[in-house]
């Protein structure tokens, strides 16, 4: 099977760089510097208009459609916990972006244990109905004596994707846990026949991918692939700070094309 690189973007710019570079799929947010939102539904139908109209050609000269998931999280924070009323904000959302061409969804609640939030994960799944779901990196929030527990659950509930840098700050540094991860997923799937795909996401680079997915076995890998936008002297100078963190003044990161093809040869000549 050929392994899947999803580049994760937040801005239309990063979104065709990814797309051009050779992305087997996005996943679409707001604000990546927040760990990543709800993306707004003109930013969606602005990247579903690009590949109707200009999006890269198959070998037979059709457009091809990169499908793009889109995150359903309505503010920062790595607790996970949402209220009903954040819960309502989420599903009201994930609506109108399914009614826009979403093509999967993301999402990841947490109780205030630290498990995972069964309620509120299967209300999500209701809510996107057909389409395809990752649970995202609060999976790397959770308890690691759970960590069976918790992937079964959310086998269960109809997600099919799980997002982890195994529980470290990073996919390189989470390896072996990883691994253990893919071990119990394999174990879910010959006892349920729900297939669990672990993708490990964070501090992706193409000078660790290769070692990340060969040491774990995984079949799909997550990054940003981004680089610093430049910026001009003028505009560099002018910037005034639009909150406390001050990141506005800081220059924007964007996807590179050229990261992102860089990955996919590195992982086209990968034999698993």
């Amino acid at each position: 099977m050929p392994i899947l690189l999803e580049i994760c973007v937040d801005t239309f710019e990063s979104a065709v760089a990814a797309i051009e570079g050779g992305a087997d799929r996005i996943e679409l947010c707001a604000a990546l510097s927040e760990g990543g939102l709800t993306p707004t539904v003109g930013l969606l139908r602005q990247i579903k208009l690009y590949q109707t109209q200009c999006g890269a050609l198959d070998e037979y000269g059709h457009r091809k459609n990169v499908p793009v998931f889109c995150m359903i999280r309505c503010r920062s924070g790595s607790d996970f916990c949402y209220s009903e009323q954040e819960m309502n904000v989420m599903v009201w959302d994930l609506q109108a972006l399914k009614e826009n061409g979403a093509d999967g969804i993301v999402f990841g609640a947490l109780e205030p244990s630290g498990r995972v939030h069964r309620e509120h994960c299967e209300r999500i799944a209701k809510a996107a109905e057909k389409l395809p779901l990752t649970f995202h990196r609060a999976i790397d929030c959770t308890d690691e004596t759970e960590l069976e527990e918790n992937l079964k659950l959310v086998a269960q509930l109809g997600y099919s994707t799980v997002l982890t840098s195994g529980l470290k700050p990073t996919a390189e540094q989470g390896v072996e846990t990883i691994m253990r991860m893919k071990t119990i997923a394999t174990t879910i799937e010959q006892a349920t026949g729900k297939r669990l795909r672990l993708m490990p996401g964070s501090g992706i680079s193409p000078q660790n991918a290769l070692h990340i997915l060969q040491r774990t076995g995984c079949d799909a890998i997550h990054g940003s692939a981004s680089i610093l936008k430049p910026m001009d002297n003028d505009t560099r100078s002018t910037t005034l700070p639009m909150g406390a963190s001050n990141v506005d003044a800081l220059p924007l990161k964007v996807c590179s094309k050229a990261k992102v093809q860089e990955l996919r040869r590195l992982i086209d000549s990968i034999k698993l």
